[in-house]
């Protein structure tokens, strides 16, 4: 697992051309565990985007590209569970029914590098307009745009008026800035699941309470609740 982080760490510190060569990124200090004293001096060597070993000292194989770190420490990609890389922040709500999606996808190829160059190899992308989140995400995966690896929910599930409902504003907006997420009872709300893994999301978010941004003051209460049995009627009796 460590070597994997590392491997995403190092391919994005050498560029597309990881894949095809061998580096050997020769770093001051390197942390291969969390739990774990950093090594020293170390050389990682990288062969076709993969880490095949990491050495103690500064080495290099025969004809690999030195890429020299030793004033740095080196670490696994760090990974973000909740970003919205196509929104910045303090960005009014409602200019999402002005903006456009694909405006929305290229304000998302900014903040990607932004967050790459930050450190961190994987995001979970918890929202976003349209499928503009999924576009950013297959761009960064087919090496068109640099990024993390995002695995995207695109729209979020709410009960009518939850958090995830658009509210507050004349109906006419509303209904622009609607993601389509609202559900009631299990049917529809498996429906709207399966609508949003056919548009392509990774992971389904969910909001099952109120929060922070809410429009309405729904409170942190659970606003879903589990599904009743459905028990068949007992059968009447035929009195003679």
């Amino acid at each position: 697992m460590n070597s994997k982080y590392l491997a995403a760490a190092a391919a994005l510190l050498l560029g597309g051309a990881a894949q095809a060569e061998t580096f050997a990124i020769q770093a001051g200090r390197v942390i291969v565990d969390a739990a774990k004293a950093p090594l020293g001096p170390s050389t990682i060597v990288v062969e076709n985007g993969r880490i095949v070993r990491v050495e103690p000292g500064a080495t290099a194989p025969a004809g690999a590209t030195i890429v020299d770190q030793r004033g740095r420490t080196v670490m696994p990609g760090l990974i973000d569970a909740h970003v919205h890389l196509t929104g910045d922040p303090g960005t009014p709500f409602w200019r999402e029914a002005i903006d456009s999606d694909e405006l929305a996808a290229i304000v998302g190829v900014k903040n990607a590098l932004l967050t790459a160059r930050a450190g961190f190899t994987t995001v979970r992308d918890l929202g976003a307009p349209g499928l503009s989140s999924f576009a950013l995400r297959d761009a960064i995966r087919d090496g068109l745009v640099p990024g993390p690896r995002i695995i995207a929910s695109g729209g979020a599930l709410s009960i009518v008026g939850g958090h995830g409902d658009v509210s507050g504003y004349r109906p006419a907006v509303n209904a622009a800035l609607d993601p389509g997420g609202t559900c009631t009872g299990p049917d529809q709300c498996a429906l709207r699941v399966r609508e949003w893994s056919k548009r392509g999301s990774d992971v389904i978010k969910i909001t099952s309470t109120g929060g922070v941004l809410s429009q309405q003051g729904r409170g942190l209460e659970g606003h879903f609740e589990p599904a009743r049995s459905r028990r068949s009627p007992r059968p009447r009796t035929a009195l003679a």
